[in-house]
């Protein structure tokens, strides 16, 4: 809202009748005090409307003559922009996140692999770089305390997890992220090569609170019953496990994880040093918005199915009945997981005996 001048008393007086008006007033529609009358005029900037002045003493424009509009009309037209989302609201998950496409190993590496050839000619490219200064122009606009301020709202939660998992068909897929796992932290692996043929609780963080708030869901003392989940499981040898994603984009503060490994590798099982992936690049804002990561320093845990898909997800520390929720997912996807498994084995059973009684013709 730009500056409202007053000339005089009399004219600070003479707008009083609207002055309780101007809080409500838009951000994009600029107020004036007339200096010669002791009338209030305000400038309407909308994309469908031209932009023109009303004013509030005598209903017209004194710079240009315009229809006649009365103070109702214009009061319409100020409140028919979309309302702003209240932050004290949480809404719920109720569409599944995701990319579109199954991942595969390699990709979002967030190393360049193109030719000098290559990139010479996106260089010259006029096309892409119009795309370049478009997220260049969107990081430039981003405060950088953004994420921080917005924690004052639910402790940065973003949105409420579902009651159920989504539908297989209807589901996306975890996007594959590159990084280095406490049992090869010389090497880059994939989150795609663990994920695949198993059911995994899958936790993303970047910094020791995000992480406590993932622990919220998975921990053993806040959540014992899926702890049990998974160490029954892991005794039968079931699909079931639990997969750690830390994102450290600065180097230095990865520089520090990385000498402390082996107190982090104290505190979890041998067996689960491969599934936990410390990741410095390839994590862009466009993976982060299709995967729900509204708040970067906030922690989130996915439910991904056999097939990398997302069926369920939280954010922030667990409510209740998120822990419940999650838990009655699991178990789902284990029984669909245990059906699909006999049924493709009846079905290799009864092709491998079709295939015998065709030899012996």
């Amino acid at each position: 809202m730009s500056d409202v001048k007053l000339s005089s008393e009399k004219e600070s007086t003479a707008g009083a009748s609207f002055s309780a008006h101007v809080d409500e007033v838009p951000a994009h529609v600029d107020l004036h005090m007339s200096t010669k009358s002791s009338s209030v005029f305000f400038s309407l900037h909308r994309p469908s409307i031209r932009s023109q002045y009303i004013c509030t003493s005598c209903l017209r424009s004194p710079q240009r003559q315009v229809s006649h509009r009365n103070v109702s009309t214009a009061a319409k037209i100020l409140n028919s922009e979309d309302p702003k989302p209240d932050p004290n609201v949480l809404k719920p998950l109720s569409r599944p996140i995701g990319v579109p496409q199954p991942p595969k190993p390699g990709e979002n590496s967030g190393i360049d692999t193109r030719s000098w050839r290559e990139r010479r000619d996106d260089f010259f490219n006029y096309d892409k770089h119009l795309v370049r200064r478009e997220k260049l122009t969107k990081q430039a606009a981003k405060p950088y305390f953004r994420d921080w301020s917005r924690t004052k709202y639910h402790q940065g939660k973003t949105f409420t997890a579902p009651s159920g998992i989504f539908r297989g068909d209807k589901s996306l897929y975890f996007p594959n992220i590159e990084g280095s796992t406490l049992a090869f932290p010389r090497t880059s692996s994939s989150t795609t090569s663990v994920l695949r043929d198993q059911i995994s609780v899958v936790s993303v963080y970047s910094g020791r609170w995000a992480e406590m708030q993932t622990q919220s869901f998975v921990s053993e003392k806040s959540h014992p019953a899926l702890a049990e989940m998974l160490a029954q499981d892991g005794k039968q040898g079931g699909p079931l496990q639990k997969v750690e994603v830390n994102i450290e984009e600065d180097w230095m503060k990865a520089m520090i994880i990385r000498m402390f490994m082996g107190g982090i590798k104290k505190q979890r099982r041998e067996e689960d040093w491969k599934r936990y992936f410390l990741v410095r690049k390839g994590v862009t804002d466009e993976l982060r918005e299709a995967i729900g990561m509204g708040n970067a320093k906030v922690g989130y845990v996915y439910l991904v199915d056999w097939l990398c898909r997302i069926r369920w997800a939280g954010s922030a520390n667990a409510q209740e009945g998120e822990k419940e929720g999650l838990v009655a997912g699991t178990r789902r996807l284990l029984d669909t997981w245990a059906k699909d498994r006999e049924e493709a084995r009846v079905a290799a059973k009864s092709q491998k005996s079709a295939l015998r009684d065709e030899l012996k013709r």
